[in-house]
């Protein structure tokens, strides 16, 4: 081989050497892992039986903190994964590592501020009475409605479920770990009244209207929603009270607030 000929066979040898790497630079590269969507996931604990706050139409997860739990984790990049669980088991999900937060209409209070962190609290409720119509004319007074004997239904673990211990000395409590089944067994006469946060007793008493249920419009608590999140997590923390103050300057946080509860004073 003469030495033009070794020069040109070296010459194309670079050429297709050069040709293929351009091909293998120039593919389309797959996504970094810190990329949003990618190992990017907010879990969200939820216990979805207290609609408009939050509950399930299908397979779907609605209401308030449903779509405040999508907007959030879109304004920090992250998708939203809702982790089910029982009311009672949110904080222990969360402090073991299993949800990131809790968005679940969980009321503020000082013991469960001990063992978590709290965000700005997004909408003042109470806890109200759901009662058979006819029953209505038995509770004249809020002192009459304390004293009751009845069997009074409650979700296991709430703020609601404290009150009637703390307060309702004479009547016979019946806990609920799934609520959905409450609503019926008052209609039944299984319970005699359900004391629940004020914007689900409003929700339940319009669904159960033809089925003679009525809410008893004596708020007996003054409490304040808000976000649950761990002890070590200040980065969500700070993430979260910015989203809510910049909704809320901006009215989004009313709007999605009126969305589901057309009757909220603001």
């Amino acid at each position: 081989m003469t030495r033009r000929s070794l020069f040109r066979l070296v010459s194309l040898l670079l050429l297709f050497i050069f040709a293929g790497a351009f091909q293998l630079t120039a593919q389309p590269t797959a996504p970094e892992f810190n990329e949003p969507g990618i190992g990017r996931i907010m879990r969200v604990g939820v216990a979805p039986t207290g609609p408009p706050i939050i509950f399930k139409q299908g397979d779907k997860y609605s209401g308030i903190e449903a779509d405040l739990a999508r907007n959030f984790a879109g304004s920090i990049d992250k998708y939203v994964k809702f982790v089910e669980l029982p009311f009672n088991d949110l904080i222990p999900a969360l402090l073991n590592g299993k949800i990131d937060i809790i968005m679940s209409g969980m009321s503020y209070t000082e013991m469960r501020a001990i063992r978590i962190n709290f965000s700005q609290p997004y909408l003042k409720v109470g806890q109200m009475p759901l009662v058979r119509i006819e029953d209505v004319s038995k509770y004249p007074s809020t002192l009459a409605l304390l004293n009751t004997k009845g069997k009074i239904g409650v979700e296991y673990g709430t703020t609601g479920d404290f009150l009637v211990q703390e307060n309702f000395l004479y009547a016979e409590r019946v806990p609920y770990q799934d609520i959905a089944k409450a609503p019926d067994d008052l209609v039944a006469g299984k319970i005699d009244m359900f004391i629940y946060d004020s914007p689900v007793i409003w929700w339940l008493a319009s669904e159960y209207e033809a089925k003679g249920l009525a809410p008893l419009v004596v708020p007996l608590s003054e409490e304040f929603l808000a976000w649950g999140i761990r002890k070590d997590d200040s980065q969500l923390l700070a993430q979260a009270n910015a989203f809510l103050e910049e909704y809320r300057e901006s009215g989004e946080l009313q709007k999605i607030i009126k969305k589901w509860m057309p009757y909220a004073k603001l």
